[in-house]
């Protein structure tokens, strides 16, 4: 049954159910507040017709633990998933998820988006960027429905959602940005160089790896799952397994030319008694491509980048559209021009 306060020029809706946590809200008018109370009088039924039972307690944290170990048996949680949610966990973790607003959801945000700060435990966390948060606040909310949906949270409405209107118009969430960057032949000189004069201390083949994801267009994680027994040495190609797809990973193996001297750098790595060709950590690759950048005063330039020099090689070298996709696995055009920023100058045909 809802009840309505008068409070100066406004009214205070109250809805009170059985089984379930008083919900109010505020509004300038009664009828506002009427159409309100109705609704959630309405989904409040609803939810104990289906038999769904209120978690008031269990908070963000015990949200994430759940998700992460139930639903992971139900479906494959990547690594970025897990991650962004372990982020959600560290600064939203002790709010109650029934109770969870727009404007707890933009407070986090705007820590996350601030500068490189102390956590609660102690450790030093760097700021992120919108786009960034714009992914990590899109796990959230999937997870809230997924509980929701699954009778593990009374939720009426998206605190996400809510927010985000704010979150834009103060842009501290936003599309990613289009990086057209592509290392000049001297920035690569310089990185070969470096790595080779510093293989010695360097548990990493970082020349080797740099080589192979420019004549690859492949990412750090897809380089370190790649197999030696899912190579083809009569076709000169090889398998990636769980190739990215932006519905279906698990499951999309693809096949790829290994072009030019990289048959011979896959073959000449060592340790073939291991199962994968390189068998490192992807932020290890990271880390020390960032390190090597910086000790040699190359800016802006990110590991990642080194797919759109590899892309945009192959175009120029005249390859079609559907060769280059063999290599570098994107599902459309849309995807694959995104990675392509041809010279001018490539253009010439003598």
């Amino acid at each position: 049954m809802a009840t309505f306060q008068q409070r100066g020029d406004r009214w205070r809706a109250i809805v009170r159910r059985k089984g379930f946590a008083p919900k109010s809200r505020t509004f300038p008018t009664k009828s506002a507040a009427r159409t309100w109370a109705d609704r959630i009088e309405r989904e409040l039924a609803d939810q104990e017709a289906r038999g769904v039972a209120e978690h008031d307690g269990a908070t963000v944290a015990e949200l994430v633990d759940w998700y992460s170990t139930y639903v992971g048996q139900l479906k494959r949680i990547s690594l970025t998933q897990r991650g962004n949610l372990s982020r959600v966990k560290e600064g939203l973790g002790d709010k109650v998820a029934s109770k969870l607003t727009a404007a707890d959801v933009i407070e986090h945000t705007r820590k996350r988006r601030q500068g490189e700060h102390i956590n609660k435990d102690g450790h030093r966390v760097p700021g992120c960027s919108g786009a960034t948060m714009n992914v990590e606040l899109g796990y959230l909310s999937e997870m809230l429905k997924v509980a929701k949906s699954m009778g593990k949270l009374t939720l009426l409405h998206d605190p996400v959602a809510e927010a985000r209107p704010s979150l834009r118009l103060v842009k501290l969430v936003a599309k990613s940005v289009k990086r057209n960057r592509r290392p000049t032949p001297e920035e690569l000189s310089k990185l070969k160089a470096h790595f080779h004069t510093n293989a010695w201390r360097m548990k990493l083949p970082m020349a080797d790896i740099v080589d192979f994801a420019i004549g690859t267009a492949k990412r750090e994680g897809e380089i370190t799952r790649l197999l030696w027994e899912d190579l083809d040495a009569p076709t000169r190609t090889a398998l990636l397994r769980d190739a990215k797809h932006p519905r279906a990973k698990e499951g999309n193996h693809k096949r790829f030319p290994l072009l030019g001297d990289m048959w011979l750098l896959v073959d000449r790595q060592p340790t073939k008694e291991r199962q994968r060709i390189f068998p490192f950590k992807p932020d290890s690759i990271g880390t020390a491509f960032r390190r090597a950048c910086v000790a040699l005063r190359i800016e802006d330039l990110h590991f990642h980048d080194l797919r759109h020099e590899a892309t945009s090689r192959l175009f120029e070298q005249g390859y079609s559209i559907e060769q280059v996709a063999t290599v570098t696995l994107h599902e459309s055009w849309q995807e694959l021009k995104r990675y392509t920023q041809l010279r001018p100058e490539s253009l010439h045909r003598d």
